[in-house]
């Protein structure tokens, strides 16, 4: 008999006898004036916890430098996308945002590039569904540029543009799902572009992770020329399955993240009907042992962040821990509210405090 099966045939026989265990200047317009929710202006020269990079190579780069995030193409690549994306954290779509950036692009050529950020359902950076705003150059047109994809179809918007140098505001109404782009403020007011049925029509997919990105077409971008600076999410409910950390605040003994893998069961989850108790099977590395795992340390569910009704753990024929655990699917459904494939989250923490996450995909209908 395969493993795979053997496996989940002891997690169908341990899941039915889980027990609880104990547990810049200025106001733009539509502006907040709160303490901003995240913010990275760049000042230290170096990548911190917050962001992975995507979409680099040899001849495509992303650095910290100069105290803004700068990008590098040599001419004889086409780039897609690549840049920064959320590390582990995204926006909820559940509730209004605000988002703006400074951006910096002066170079002026035949090919077409250009600066931007935006957001994406997808994890490992923007593919097929996305929305971004930014500025760059096209034929020597130089512009502001705005485009969004839907995985079928998309828009992509122009306009001229005189300064090297501009801010740019993303902001959403969850009340009517309409995104707002802009560069002049938040919301309705002066925006350049408006995307109705943004989540529920457009994307299909939650959560939105964010991403600084530049994208190029031939054309040689030069750090110094093509730049961002100054990210910040004025208004919003962000959501991650680890807990904030400084990202200049690890020495030398810093304690590691632990990256695991997860299956969630039904992987297909249905709002009105089946089962009321999703079962999530989480394997960590080998190397973690039970020994390791902390059985005061209730698991959590994001989106949501949802504490596990009833939890264990077990070692596994390949020395691998696995950690099941169940949680309510109710709050998973309430959490997201639109239907489609959304990306979930199990994690917590082992007995020498360091955090574990893993995550999947499932379907809700």
């Amino acid at each position: 008999m395969k493993r795979d099966l053997i496996l989940f045939m002891v997690v169908a026989a341990i899941a039915g006898r889980l027990s609880v265990c104990p547990r810049g200047c200025g106001v733009a317009m539509g502006q907040t004036t709160a303490a901003p929710v995240f913010q990275d202006n760049f000042d230290d020269n170096k990548k911190g916890t917050p962001w992975k990079v995507f979409g680099t190579s040899a001849k495509a780069t992303v650095t910290e430098a100069g105290k803004c995030l700068q990008f590098n193409t040599t001419s004889d690549v086409n780039v897609p996308f690549m840049g920064y994306i959320s590390d582990k954290w995204w926006i909820d779509p559940n509730q209004d945002f605000q988002m703006k950036i400074d951006l910096h692009f002066d170079i002026f050529s035949y090919a077409n590039g250009w600066v931007s950020f935006g957001l994406t359902p997808e994890s490992a950076g923007p593919d097929e569904k996305w929305v971004a705003l930014g500025i760059g150059c096209s034929g020597v047109f130089q512009n502001y540029w705005g485009e969004w994809r839907d995985g079928y179809e998309g828009r992509l918007d122009y306009e001229g543009r005189v300064r090297s140098t501009v801010t740019l505001y993303i902001s959403y109404d969850s009340w009517y799902d309409v995104l707002y782009l802009s560069d002049s403020g938040y919301g309705s007011e002066g925006c350049w572009q408006t995307l109705s049925g943004f989540v529920k029509g457009k994307l299909g997919k939650v959560p939105l992770y964010v991403f600084l990105a530049a994208k190029s077409n031939s054309m040689a971008l030069v750090g110094t020329s093509a730049y961002l600076d100054n990210f910040v999410i004025e208004k919003g409910k962000l959501g991650s399955p680890y807990q904030n950390t400084d990202p200049d605040s690890g020495g030398g003994d810093a304690v590691q993240d632990v990256a695991g893998t997860l299956s969630i069961q039904p992987s297909t989850i249905q709002r009105s009907s089946g089962s009321d108790k999703l079962t999530a099977l989480l394997g960590l590395p080998v190397g973690v042992t039970l020994a390791d795992w902390d059985s005061t340390n209730v698991p959590t569910l994001s989106p949501g962040s949802i504490a596990a009704t009833a939890h264990t753990a077990f070692m596994w024929v390949d020395d691998s821990l696995k950690i099941l655990a169940s949680f309510p699917k109710a709050k998973l459904t309430e959490a997201v509210t639109t239907n489609g494939q959304v990306e979930v989250y199990v994690s917590g923490k082992l007995k020498d405090g360091s955090s574990y996450a893993a995550s999947c995909l499932v379907t809700i209908q």
